[in-house]
């Protein structure tokens, strides 16, 4: 198994290297500009390669000068390197904080024969508005370009046009404006080539965040169906909202595809949803781990990492966006000791071997690096290109690997549960009765419904002779396998009293001495009747139990039972009393649990003991077997169906004769 994630993790750790290659490939080393000229004489403008219009451009602080202005007097204030922020320019920085606005100049040289040729461009997002003009015409806006913050408005969105060499002498001029974000100017590369190159460059970019978007949907839907199959899993759900979390993120980053599809909003909400959704992303994957690895996520840190990211989501959403912008600094510090936080605790669990691990902590290793470098792009550090959703495509393929194998797992252990389900079943049929006992003089009819697979109702008998027969019905507190095992130990104590059958309250009180501090403090509750036909009587004890009914032949009326008694299991000695009721022919004694009258509707209405004995009463007339299917067919209807049932029911009806 792990020579086959091993395998995998290589092949996915080679797509950013890869993805690299062929973007060095498509770009190989291409001319630069110097001192505001970028000479194109000796490049093959008809391959199709893609350039950028890197290098060092004219520029004009706090000016903003159209083309028609320039004259050949006209000297640059100074030479700026493209792209770079221009607070970050070495010894030329300008204005701090990074506001303000300014004017980039840029002649290309042509060969001859290259004019008439129409080029592309793909003007990336600048902080924060744009004006761009080739040879004297306006060809891209982004906002408006303004000299303070009133004056202007900004917008972000990559724009792809084209303009048309018409001599040998192209000249680029843009205005730019900044007075929102803490850097300005141009951040990114100006692609420069054939229309059909840029636009298939374009389209891959699209393609790569459109994958990877879609990735993640699925792998959302893949972790809700998890967790809704098993809810205890907190992982799978916390995942699912990093999933979602991310995927909206790339819609708000780089190609800006939900500005494009919604671009009517304020261009500071966007920036607030970008700034928002890494918060959330941090908090959920943090949880994340926290349930991979419970004993190992510090409780105090998660609780700190919740509140550091939420009092930032606070600032993102009350503070004006030029502030959130220099914050964004202090998000990326929090992110990036979380980030080797959640490392070292996987490092930890791997080194215990805790499931799963190294599958999660490869593709966390990469995502970490991914984010790290994307960072210090970011902040012009380092010279590389965006990696963040290769990263991310490599991370959540090894946590659904990781999600499908403990799936798996769960899979293999639910089929071991359900074949030990299969033995407590066989286990649970044989302590009850194998059949009801019938004489000449009595007549019984049971049935028994548990809610789980299996219950922890119970009932048994002693049949002493032709006339005189003992009947218990017990419950126990809870349902499915705890409660059998219960219910087992209840019928070892039972068939125990057996020369007790006449007398039910020492019955009882000696059931309650073996089952003391052996049900793991779990109640049970039980009712014996002894029926005496000789003696036209039944005898009674009770523990807690439903109060027994007796249906009178004669008058067609029911007679609720009382009788006094403490619980088993709890007490260590108990005292119960026996009352003694007279019997006659036809005359119907009625045992149960309380999953019958206290099972509820759609409503939340119990059926209660007034409708129980209504059905009786309604249904006196049939067979003992067919009254107690009439009874279970309207416990049913009254909750809507079988799988509705709440507690395991158990009725036992004995009938005179």
């Amino acid at each position: 198994m792990y020579k086959k994630i091993i395998c995998g993790i290589i092949i996915f750790c080679t797509i950013p290297s890869l993805y690299i290659s062929c973007n060095q490939k498509r770009t190989p080393y291409k001319p630069k500009a110097i001192e505001g000229v970028l000479d194109l004489r000796s490049w093959d403008e008809s391959s199709n390669q893609v350039i950028s219009l890197d290098g060092d451009w004219e520029f004009y602080w706090n000016q903003l000068i159209e083309p028609s202005q320039f004259t050949k007097d006209l000297q640059p204030f100074t030479y700026i390197e493209v792209p770079k922020a221009w607070n970050k320019q070495g010894n030329f920085r300008y204005s701090f904080p990074a506001f303000g606005y300014a004017t980039y100049r840029l002649h290309i040289y042509h060969d001859p024969k290259y004019v008439g040729q129409i080029k592309t461009l793909i003007m990336p997002y600048v902080h924060t508005a744009y004006t761009l003009w080739v040879n004297g015409k306006i060809i891209s806006q982004n906002g408006k370009v303004g000299t303070s913050r009133s004056s202007m408005i900004p917008f972000q969105l990559p724009v792809i046009t084209q303009f048309v060499i018409n001599s040998t002498v192209t000249e680029v001029v843009l205005h730019i404006s900044n007075f929102q974000q803490r850097t300005g100017g141009i951040l990114r590369s100006i692609k420069y080539g054939n229309y059909n190159i840029i636009n298939k460059q374009y389209e891959l970019d699209l393609f790569i965040t459109l994958f990877v978007t879609a990735a993640l949907f699925i792998i959302l839907l893949y972790h809700l169906g998890l967790f809704l199959v098993n809810k205890g899993y907190k992982p799978n759900l916390y995942f699912a909202f990093f999933c979602a979390i991310i995927g909206f993120r790339l819609l708000l980053t780089d190609e800006k595809l939900f500005v494009k599809i919604v671009p009517s909003l304020p261009w500071d909400m966007y920036l607030r949803m970008e700034y928002s959704t890494l918060l959330f992303a941090v908090i959920s994957f943090a949880h994340f781990i926290d349930g991979l690895y419970p004993r190992m996520f510090n409780t105090i840190i998660l609780r700190a990492i919740d509140i550091y990211f939420c009092l930032f989501f606070i600032f993102v959403l009350v503070v004006p966006i030029s502030y959130v912008s220099y914050a964004l600094i202090f998000i990326q510090i929090g992110l990036i000791v979380v980030g080797v936080y959640l490392l070292f605790i996987m490092i930890r669990a791997t080194s215990t071997e805790t499931t799963n691990s190294f599958i999660y902590i490869s593709g966390n290793i990469i995502l970490f690096f991914t984010l790290i470098n994307d960072i210090l792009y970011t902040q012009q550090l380092i010279n590389s290109i965006y990696l963040f959703e290769i990263g991310l495509l490599v991370f959540v393929f090894t946590q659904s690997l990781a999600a499908l194998e403990e799936s798996i797992k769960i899979q293999n252990r639910l089929i071991a549960i359900n074949s030990e389900l299969e033995i407590a079943r066989r286990i649970q049929k044989t302590i009850l009765p194998e059949a009801v006992p019938s004489t000449h003089s009595i007549h019984v009819e049971a049935c028994y419904i548990p809610m789980d697979e299996i219950g922890g109702d119970f009932y048994h008998f002693y049949e002493l002779d032709e006339e005189r027969l003992g009947i218990i019905i017990a419950d126990v507190t809870g349902h499915g396998i705890p409660a059998s095992l219960i219910a087992s130990t209840v019928n070892i104590a039972f068939s125990l009293q057996r020369n007790h059958a006449d007398n039910p309250a020492t019955l009882l009180a000696n059931m309650n001495t073996i089952l003391y501090g052996k049900t793991g403090g779990q109640p049970i509750t039980a009712l014996y009747a002894y029926i005496d036909t000789s003696q036209k009587v039944v005898k009674f004890s009770r523990a807690g139990h439903p109060l027994p009914l007796i249906w009178r032949s004669s008058s067609n009326t029911i007679t609720e039972i009382e009788i006094p008694g403490k619980i088993l299991g709890v007490f260590k000695t108990i005292k119960n009393d026996i009352t003694t009721y007279p019997i006659y022919s036809n005359d119907r004694i009625i045992l149960y649990t309380d999953g019958i009258t206290e099972i509820r509707n759609n409503r939340n209405e119990i059926f209660g003991i007034e409708r129980f004995i209504a059905c009786i009463e309604k249904n006196h007339h049939k067979s003992t077997r067919d009254l107690i299917d009439s009874i279970v067919d309207a416990v049913i209807q009254w909750a809507g169906s079988k799988n509705k049932i709440t507690d395991d029911i158990t009725l036992v009806i004995v009938e005179i004769k």
